[in-house]
């Protein structure tokens, strides 16, 4: 069933509307990765090209992760020779050294006084998840389906800290990026690490995040969590350092059909203003 959980413009929800619906055919293919938003290469090959342009002009953004930097270069000039706008970031991950360095600021360090944190459920208010991706997008981050924030379709958690009146003032998530069975089936999507100005520089993000590796370790089984960082973002590489999150010689590709990120959405409940899911 297509998710009923939508948030941001018509044009998101158009994306990820085509990410789930191409996921639900890939889904058990071992070349392929999907966390939420867009079905991604990450198997990069001779055929690197030619398949990101395929997801691009599928779902409107094809991306490649793992992807050497030493490639990357030659294949954006062929994709941008082809039309498609093409951007790169940092692919930065973790092993067992992120979930030490978890397990260790979690065992020296407590949330600060008057936070409570909330572990997103089927169950959650649509209220709280609503404020949730507010909170994302005032911090420039993309809105995930609420099916996904909540773990009712991937291995994953979101953590979200709340102030004394119930307000999120921070996040953080991690998602299973692959297939049971794959090669890469231990590998997860670690991020979406935003906080509220007012409660920015108290280190509350690391704690979030520190709690979802420890989680995806002890609970999920993964062994590897990666995240995309602009390059000259040192504020971000720094802090996810702290966590054993660290850049390597990857990246990750972005292609970008504009042709296909302007259709709108597919399914009529993305554009009934009575439905719940555009309110936002």
């Amino acid at each position: 069933m297509p998710y009923q959980e939508l948030f941001g413009d018509p044009g998101h929800k158009a994306l990820l509307e085509r990410g789930e619906a191409l996921w639900r055919v890939v889904r058990d293919h071992p070349r392929y990765a999907y966390y939420g938003t867009v079905v991604s290469l990450s198997d990069p090959g001779n055929d690197t090209a030619d398949v990101v342009a395929s997801l691009a002009r599928i779902q409107g953004l094809g991306m490649c992760f793992y992807l050497p930097k030493t490639e990357a270069a030659s294949i954006r000039r062929q994709l941008d020779g082809e039309g498609f706008r093409t951007a790169q970031s940092l692919f930065c991950s973790g092993g067992e050294a992120s979930y030490q360095a978890s397990r260790s600021l979690l065992d020296n360090g407590l949330p600060p006084e008057g936070i409570t944190i909330e572990l997103l459920r089927k169950r959650s208010p649509d209220t709280l998840i609503e404020a949730t991706v507010a909170l994302c997008q005032a911090c420039g981050l993309s809105a995930m389906p609420g099916e996904i924030m909540r773990g009712s379709v991937l291995p994953g958690i979101n953590l979200v800290a709340r102030d004394a009146a119930g307000a999120p003032v921070a996040t953080a998530a991690s998602y299973a990026m692959h297939a049971p069975g794959t090669p890469r089936a231990k590998e997860a999507f670690w991020g979406v690490l935003a906080t509220r100005e007012d409660y920015r520089g108290r280190g509350l993000a690391g704690w979030l995040g520190a709690r979802a590796i420890q989680h995806m370790w002890e609970y999920e089984g993964m062994r590897g969590f990666n995240t995309g960082i602009k390059e000259d973002n040192a504020a971000s590489l720094a802090a996810c350092a702290k966590l054993g999150i660290r850049r390597s010689d990857l990246v990750t590709l972005f292609c970008f059909d504009d042709a296909t990120l302007s259709e709108g959405p597919r399914y009529g409940r993305a554009l009934n203003p009575a439905n719940r899911t555009t309110q936002l």
